[in-house]
């Protein structure tokens, strides 16, 4: 199975995984910091997936796309910091997610924020 390698990807994000929902509400693991990631900031009409959005199963505008590893797969509704250090930094919910694992191709996952 071919694999996207983190020398392909050149930004860095830290994802903070939900991990689930309970009587007080979502609930995240501890950061994972660094992880490598393609990031473009662009906007596309796309269905929301996360469970417990006022908006899940209608139409919403992502303002950025991501490709990282199959490794760093997340769910709708975790958080993700992209661009830090800059001016451009900020953190959002991952609105939908798709896992591609094909036969003799880049493997990988992509986020719409």
């Amino acid at each position: 199975m071919a694999r996207l390698r983190a020398r392909h990807l050149p930004h860095r994000i830290d994802i903070t995984r939900l991990t689930g929902e309970g009587a007080e509400g979502a609930t995240w693991a501890a950061p994972d910091l660094t992880r490598p990631a393609y990031v473009e900031q662009k906007a596309k009409l796309i269905v929301d997936r996360r469970s417990t959005s006022p908006t899940a199963g209608q139409e919403v505008t992502s303002s950025a796309f991501l490709v990282i590893l199959t490794d760093d797969d997340v769910l709708p509704g975790s958080l993700i910091t992209v661009f830090k250090g800059t001016a451009r930094e900020r953190q959002a919910e991952v609105i939908d997610s798709a896992f591609f694992d094909y036969p003799r191709t880049p493997s990988h996952v992509e986020l719409y924020l």
